[in-house]
């Protein structure tokens, strides 16, 4: 379902148009997502018994020839890097203790003939310029660089996975919608702020910010026709993803993922009441999960800081949330980005890089689009998070994560710097 942006109506005769476009977007969601829901009990069924054949009898799965969609994304003004899927060499060392189950061997029974381009280079590793970032993984109906493999992760998952995301898909349908013709809202922006935070908070979030929405946090296709941006997390439940990678943490990812998006639907459904344009950028769903880069916007709107694992450390939860972001035009006061003192701890932990079975985690920070940063190697890390069903090991053993532990850490880490300064 394209994207098309809901505007508050001049007239009778724009509220009935706009009614009209949601009566469509309503019966196209509906196609597709009971489209979903047959292809979820018949379709991938039959083809994950047949990858599971093929690997019961030691075959290699060749993405390449997997029947399904075929990706036609190219990138004429990047150079052809092959991927390479190869885990990185060494010993993973179980530092983390907590951890309930054994990590999955990096034996994977898929292989590509042609290997597509590199996402390290997709994502600009190495690059001095800055440039805006293009979607890799997930979502836009497999047709990016790495669709086959996007694909394939999605045959593999089973069946109660793939009913949720038909939930997802469904829910979805009310993330755009009309705008109300008279705005209710005259508060200042600050004042606007506090009660959209708090209508999150009651829906269910556990942190909520706010930041200018900019190009830069935004796909290289999406222009963003919005004002402000709308962080939203919701934390996971910490006993369940202590057993990631599993079926079990999958479940738990899945259904934050569900919670999270949900929130964000209904702050922006609550929005458009008010008389502003606004709409919720969810997770998974083909026309929503392309639009902008949550993580950056979380970061921006004051939520945590990027760690080494490539994933926002918040003080609360550490970086054991999902996040779902809501874009609108209603005049709200900005959060500042907080630091928390992430990158002195990051510099000297070793805990991510050293649990992470396939090596992808840098040990230093590296250039990606012209800003050095936090980086994990794509190349290593999508196979191995394909096979496990979504690999989420980094972000549990992260120390950050430990419940009620990030507060204390801040603390220590802000003064410790402070007394490095004065000693200098």
């Amino acid at each position: 379902m394209p994207f098309q942006k809901y505007e508050r109506p001049l007239n009778r005769f724009d509220e009935v148009v706009d009614r009209w476009r949601r009566v469509r977007r309503d019966g196209g969601v509906a196609a597709f997502s009971a489209a979903v829901a047959i292809a979820t009990h018949t379709l991938f069924p039959l083809l994950r018994w047949m990858q599971r054949r093929r690997i019961d009898r030691g075959e290699t799965i060749w993405l390449d020839d997997l029947p399904g969609p075929a990706p036609t994304q190219t990138f004429s003004e990047l150079p052809l890097v092959p991927a390479d899927l190869t885990p990185n060499p060494g010993k993973v060392r179980r530092k983390a203790r907590h951890m309930k189950v054994e990590y999955p061997p990096m034996a994977y029974p898929f292989a590509y003939r042609q290997p597509p381009i590199s996402g390290n280079t997709i994502n600009g590793l190495g690059e001095t310029t800055p440039r805006r970032a293009h979607h890799v993984f997930f979502g836009d109906a497999y047709k990016r660089a790495w669709g086959k493999l996007d694909w394939y992760f999605q045959i593999m998952e089973p069946t109660a996975i793939h009913r949720i995301i038909v939930r997802m898909f469904w829910q979805d349908r009310r993330r755009v919608g009309p705008v109300a013709r008279q705005s209710t809202i005259t508060m200042p922006p600050d004042e606007a702020a506090a009660q959209i935070k708090a209508l999150a908070r009651q829906r269910g979030a556990a942190l909520v910010g706010i930041t200018p929405l900019t190009e830069n946090l935004c796909y290289h296709d999406f222009d963003p026709p919005f004002a402000y941006a709308i962080a939203i997390a919701i934390p996971m439940d910490r006993e369940e993803m202590l057993h990631t990678p599993s079926e079990r943490s999958n479940r738990e990812i899945m259904r934050t993922y569900l919670d999270v998006n949900r929130v964000a639907i209904e702050v922006a459904e609550q929005i458009r009441k008010m008389g502003w344009p606004a709409q919720a950028s969810t997770n998974l769903a083909p026309d929503s999960s392309v639009e902008v880069l949550h993580v950056p916007v979380a970061i921006q709107a004051g939520l945590g800081q990027l760690g080494k694992h490539g994933s926002m450390i918040t003080p609360e939860y550490g970086s054991n949330v999902r996040l779902a972001t809501v874009l609108t035009d209603m005049p709200l006061a900005i959060d500042q980005p907080r630091d928390i003192g992430v990158d002195d701890f990051c510099a000297t932990c070793r805990i991510c890089e050293t649990n992470c079975p396939p090596h992808a985690i840098s040990p230093e920070k590296q250039m990606v689009r012209g800003m050095e940063r936090w980086y994990v190697n794509f190349d290593k890390c999508a196979p191995y998070f394909a096979e496990t069903r979504g690999c989420g090991i980094c972000i549990e053993v992260c120390p950050w994560s430990e419940p009620g532990r990030g507060p204390s850490m801040v603390k220590t880490l802000l003064e410790r710097r402070g007394q490095r300064s004065s000693a200098v």
